[in-house]
């Protein structure tokens, strides 16, 4: 009910609108006594749906369903920001957190399960570089980190010590429909269609992962339980350089009208960069643009592209639940990243939310999928993994597809 209540202003509330008068309450028309939740006693818990909810138990594992400390709340306005006012309740405590630095974690002897964590201590190191990450961890002084710099990636898997996670995410460009030139959705499409994207995964990015040609990553099945979804689906993005070289003829830019500047903005980081250079060359030897880069601060670079200040910038999508639909919903959100919006999309989403599992749905979220491509709202490049690296002193971890690691049962 916290993450609902108005006041809060959760980013994650809309992932409670399932719940019973979940989303009322979230708009301050129904009170937190009228959400669908109840304790009956200690032991049980009753949670009554708004409507019938396929996708309901994946709901349950995503962040927004964790309990917090009612107590350490009400005490500390912003307890989740600093180590000595953090109350969790897994296998670790947090011991510091030395904030752009590093973050110290010991065992939880309150842990209901204590006697199964092996591990008393751990170190994780916090920095936008990833030179100065790996560094750390190959000097001993802290146990893992992710997305080791692609320079090193070869030397670390030779030498044993780069691994490749599972992760339900995807990399994307994403246009400002209503920024020019990308009012039109043949100039995106265009845009689309002259990146080489294996040239990118292959040279640049590499860590497992793998080009994308259409939004849903791999790694969620059908409604039978076989069909992985992607599979299932077509791809929805092709590369041809003339015939988009076309299609801004067609819609009126040559030599004559020349597009306007373009600027990719993008938040700080090696790989990013390196990406949108790659980006850069591509849009300038197909059409002769004039691209410009822009980089900033993470908390800026997001601020920015919620409000729609730029023209084109990257973006990612990790999977809150393991359901395609929670890829499909970004764009149904009011305040999406593209400014996109539309009723019919809209509509259809809500079928997919009330929908139950089974053909009908599947289709629903493919026709979803198909409408992003028809609006070409995105640019996608690769489907996630995971790479990262541990100095070896630390085993029997595990990586879930939700981009989680799991250190219950990991030892030294």
């Amino acid at each position: 009910k916290r993450v609902l209540d108005p006041e809060v202003h959760a980013d994650n509330a809309y992932m409670l609108y399932v719940l019973k008068n979940g989303e009322a309450f979230n708009n301050g028309d129904a009170s937190a006594d009228d959400v669908g939740v109840k304790a009956t006693d200690d032991n049980t818990l009753v949670v009554t749906l708004e409507n019938p909810t396929a996708y309901f138990l994946k709901l349950l594992a995503s962040h927004s369903y964790y309990p917090v400390s009612q107590k350490a709340v009400e005490a500390h306005e912003n307890w989740a920001a600093n180590a000595d006012t953090f109350v969790s309740n897994g296998p670790y405590r947090l011991l510091s957190w030395k904030h752009n630095g590093e973050m110290d974690f010991i065992k939880n002897p309150d842990y209901w399960d204590a006697d199964s964590v092996k591990t008393e201590k751990m170190n994780w190191p916090i920095s936008e570089s990833q030179s100065t990450r790996l560094t750390l961890v190959e000097g001993g002084e802290a146990d893992m980190t992710v997305e080791p710099p692609v320079a090193d990636q070869k030397r670390l898997e030779e030498a044993g010590l780069l691994h490749i996670g599972p992760m339900l995410g995807n990399y994307y460009y994403v246009f400002n429909v209503k920024a020019e030139p990308f009012t039109d959705p043949e100039v995106r499409k265009a845009f689309s269609m002259v990146i080489n994207r294996a040239n990118i995964v292959n040279n640049i990015v590499r860590g497992g992962k793998e080009a994308a040609y259409a939004f849903v990553p791999y790694g969620m099945l059908e409604s039978n339980g076989r069909e992985d979804f992607r599979e299932a689906g077509s791809y929805l993005v092709y590369e041809d350089v003339e015939q988009a070289k076309e299609i801004l003829k067609k819609v009126g830019y040559d030599k004559n009208h020349p597009l306007p500047p373009i600027t990719i903005l993008y938040n700080t980081s090696e790989l990013h960069k390196a990406i949108a250079e790659a980006v850069q060359d591509a849009w300038v030897n197909a059409f002769g643009a004039d691209v410009r880069l822009q980089n900033q601060e993470t908390k800026v670079f997001l601020a920015d592209r919620e409000a729609g200040k730029y023209q084109v910038a990257r973006a990612s999508w990790v999977a809150d639940y393991s359901d395609p639909q929670n890829f499909l919903e970004v764009f149904s959100a009011e305040d999406n990243d593209s400014q996109y919006h539309s009723d019919n999309y809209n509509e259809l989403i809500a079928r997919i939310r009330t929908t139950p599992n089974g053909v009908e749905r599947d289709a629903l979220m493919h026709k979803a999928e198909q409408m992003i491509f028809d609006e070409s709202l995105v640019m996608p490049l690769y489907f996630t993994t995971q790479p990262y690296v541990t100095n070896g002193s630390i085993q029997n971890y595990f990586w879930t597809t939700l981009g989680l690691v799991d250190f219950k049962k990991a030892y030294k």
